[in-house]
């Protein structure tokens, strides 16, 4: 990673900034790129519920998760962010999963702009130690769209395997996602 850039934990200073950025990522990602028409009640409810500055002070706060970004230092600007933690049920639908037990990505996302230098990869070395650390052997699960060909083909490279499906809500609107489950200790 260039200089030019830093990769830290995010704390409280950073909720706004995360905010923006995850409706911008959201966004870019699947209204621009995918063209999926969500109505705007719907965008306002995701809004709420994952993107607010209230839900990542949650995120940051909780000592059983971590919050990472990556921060252009030229002018202060995040430009990823990924949240990691236990896995749940009700954000994983999956037989296997065992809540609070395994570990999950909750959330990565890395602004289309900065998409293909590395960032992506930066996170993803940095999230899967720290799992690994707090949740020891056991499994780190995650949701990606089922139209995310390239987001499916990255967490492959990981050692993510597709075996499951679940709806994922975007306010009233349902999205087809494949459950990815990537089995522990594979560092």
């Amino acid at each position: 990673m260039e200089n030019k850039f830093v990769l830290r934990r995010a704390d409280m200073n950073d909720v706004d900034s995360l905010s923006k950025l995850c409706e911008q990522t959201y966004h870019e990602t699947f209204v621009e790129h995918f063209g999926i028409n969500y109505p705007e009640k719907d965008l306002n409810s995701y809004s709420r519920s994952s993107a607010s500055p209230e839900w990542f002070s949650q995120q940051i706060l909780d000592q059983s998760r971590a919050v990472w970004v990556i921060e252009d230092n030229t002018n202060g600007e995040l430009i990823a962010y990924a949240v990691a933690g236990p896995a749940d049920q009700k954000d994983i639908p999956h037989d296997d999963l065992c809540s609070n037990v395994d570990g999950a990505v909750n959330c990565f996302f890395v602004r289309r702009d900065y998409q293909s230098h590395g960032f992506g990869r930066e996170l993803m070395n940095i999230i899967l130690p720290w799992l690994e650390e707090h949740y020891p052997h056991r499994p780190i699960w995650l949701n990606v769209w089922s139209g995310n060909i390239k987001a499916q083909r990255f967490y492959t490279h990981y050692g993510f395997i597709k075996i499951g499906e679940a709806e994922f809500s975007v306010g009233e609107r349902k999205d087809h996602d494949f459950i990815m489950k990537r089995q522990a200790n594979q560092l």
